[in-house]
Parts: C-alpha cells; structure tokens; sequence
C-alpha cells in the first residue's frame, strides 16, 4: 500500500478509535454521576408514583429508591431522625415539617387529592353506598368492615373520627371492624377476613380479588391533598428538585389522573 494511502487509513482508524473511546467514558461518566433520588412516602400515593417515577427515570437515567408506609410510621421515621432526599404526605403535614426545619420552605408540590371509597370482595353483591342513608344502611347490614387504623392511616382517621360520628355509627361499627395496619385494607375484603372496606380509593383499586364500589357520598368527603417537598438533608438536592418538578409536570399528572386521583 503506497504510504499516502497507508497514512490515511490510519488516520480514520485513529478518528474512529477516538470517537469510541468518547462515547465509552461518556457512558461511564454518565453511570458514575446518575443519582439515586431517595424518596420516603406515604401509602396513597405509590401505584401513581411509581409509574411516574418510571418514565422519568427512563429519561434522565437516575434512579429513585422509595418506602412505602402509612402516614402515622411515617411521621414516626422522621421523628425518628430518618431522612431522604423527598418526603411525601398530606398536604396538611408541611407546615409543621417546614417549621420544625426538615423539608425546604418553598420547595413543596401538591401532587394530587384523593377521596375515600369503599372495596367489597370480586363476586360479591354490590352493596348501595350512593347516599348518606344508603351508606348507613349498608353499614349496619355488614357483618364486618375494615378500614386503616386511625394511628397509622389518614384515611382512618378521617373515617373513624368524621365519618362515622356523622352517621351516628361510630360505636356500632366500631364494634366489628378488623383495622388495617399497612397497605390496602381491600386485601381483607379479598381474602374474606371483611366483607366491605373502607380507604382512599387510590389504595382500594388495584387489589387482586377486590371490586371497588364507588365513592362515599359527597357531603362526607375531604379530599385528602397528597404534597411532595426536599427535605433539608437532601444528598441528591438537584435530582430531588427535578423529581419534585416533574411530578407536577402535564406527564405525570396523567398519571395520577388515571390512578384515582383528581388535580389538587
């Protein structure tokens, strides 16, 4: 080969070997810098949250480690001196959350709001829960309820502290109730352990073995607000904003959209 043609050849041989060479240390760079976001969160919210996160994981290539608990663990952890890069609550918890110096000031978004419906198991008969008289009559006819602790949920709270006084039920149902302690409280509707469940419709759908019913009656209802802010130790403060960002974003308010919830 005359040398001209050999110096060329070896010039692209060199060219190309330099541009792999590139996108092999960008891929590692961009590896070695991907961020794992560490979210701490309460129940309501992680069908819709993890969809989410999954499309933005696939767009900016960090990850995020989230937990799962009811509201009432959940303050318990933080009180506990647990911390992550984003906390997840009602909207109702930041004021305390703010002032006390644990999440950021300014840096909260409310998520989505969630009402209370109720669960029976697949297969069941459909029990009327429409109207206030309707649901105070499906009430007294059911042999057992279920419904989240009221220390550990704020939906039983809710449940057990608004809901039933206003029916004038309180100790009756009371009386029969198996209390959710984590998780759906369908999944006892599901294995037959109760016959209707009561919970934020968002933790209701979804359970292998349980049918939703509807929404309780209007006038009893007080959307839950669900709110996502940095906490003040956060290790990964940009990802963390930019989680924060896109979980208010048109995408992934969709998808919270499509999983029970309603804008906030």
């Amino acid at each position: 080969m005359p040398y001209a043609r050999r110096a060329a050849h070896t010039t692209v041989i060199a060219a190309n070997a330099t541009r792999i060479l590139i996108c092999i240390g960008a891929f590692y760079f961009g590896a070695a810098h991907a961020a794992e976001v560490k979210v701490m969160s309460a129940g309501a919210v992680k069908a819709a949250f993890n969809d989410a996160i999954a499309d933005w994981s696939r767009q900016t290539g960090n990850s995020v480690s989230a937990s799962f608990d009811p509201a009432g663990p959940l303050r318990q952890k933080i009180a506990a001196g647990e911390r992550g890069d984003i906390v997840i609550l009602t909207a109702e918890s930041f004021a305390a959350l703010e002032r006390d110096g644990i999440v950021v000031a300014g840096s909260r978004r409310d998520l989505g709001a969630v009402s209370m419906g109720a669960a029976v198991k697949e297969g069941a008969p459909i029990p009327d829960i429409s109207t206030v008289d309707a649901l105070k009559a499906t009430l007294r006819q059911a042999k057992t309820v279920t419904f989240m602790d009221p220390e550990r949920g704020s939906s039983g709270k809710y449940f057990d502290s608004v809901v039933l006084p206003r029916l004038g039920l309180r100790d009756e149902v009371r009386a029969k109730t198996k209390l959710g302690q984590g998780g759906s409280t369908a999944d006892k509707v599901a294995s037959g352990e109760a016959e209707i469940a009561f919970q934020n419709v968002t933790e209701l759908m979804n359970v292998k073995g349980a049918r939703v019913v509807g929404l309780i009656p209007a006038e009893l209802q007080s959307p839950i607000v669900y709110s996502g802010a940095m906490m003040k130790d956060a290790r990964n403060p940009r990802e963390a904003a930019q989680l924060l960002d896109y979980l208010v974003s048109p995408a992934s308010r969709k998808i919270f959209l499509d999983r029970g919830f309603t804008a906030p």
